[in-house]
């Protein structure tokens, strides 16, 4: 009779290797001059205010109208966190039982940060829509990659792809 524990151990040791061998393959693939902007930008974790002189951490997701307008989004982050935390400041978010009440939040966000950009861009809303996500995520992949809007990216690894597209274009170029 086999052991049930060694039974176990044999068959999640065969899993991690499956999975470890399709990772490898995968990570093999994607080509940097295939890289596509993504639709939506992830804001670096930070704490916001809520009800109590309190603060809690959280992660904005911003939907870009266009993906054109992807790096001029990132361009203005620190100033869209300034103004976030003025009007949280201003109505921190409420807390009921422990818990984030986030009904209308993005909705009072959206206006102040379409304003920082607006007014240097000519009055274009950029930003279609807040997400915001209780806690502090990292930057893509796990739980963030299943959610719908998985084409997800923070403006560091932005700015370092499109660097290294132009970097190849011009090399290119040169030729």
């Amino acid at each position: 009779m086999i052991n049930p524990r060694t039974l176990m151990m044999s068959t999640s040791i065969a899993l991690i290797g499956a999975v470890l061998s399709g990772s490898v393959l995968a990570a093999a693939k994607p080509d940097e001059a295939a890289w596509i902007v993504p639709s939506h930008i992830q804001m670096a974790p930070f704490m916001m205010p809520v009800a109590g002189r309190r603060t809690a951490p959280v992660t904005l997701y911003l939907k870009a109208r266009s993906k054109k307008f992807v790096g001029n989004i990132c361009n203005y982050v620190p100033r869209m966190r300034s103004a976030i935390l003025e009007v949280m400041t201003r109505e921190p978010v409420p807390v009921k039982r422990r818990k984030l009440i986030l009904d209308g939040v993005s909705r009072r966000l959206l206006n102040p940060m379409n304003a920082v950009i607006r007014d240097n861009s000519f009055g274009k809303k950029q930003i279609a829509k807040i997400y915001i996500v209780v806690g502090a995520r990292k930057m893509g992949g796990g739980t963030v990659s299943r959610l719908p809007f998985a084409s997800i990216n923070g403006c560091q690894s932005i700015r370092r792809a499109e660097a290294a597209r132009i970097k190849k274009e011009a090399a290119k170029n040169e030729q």
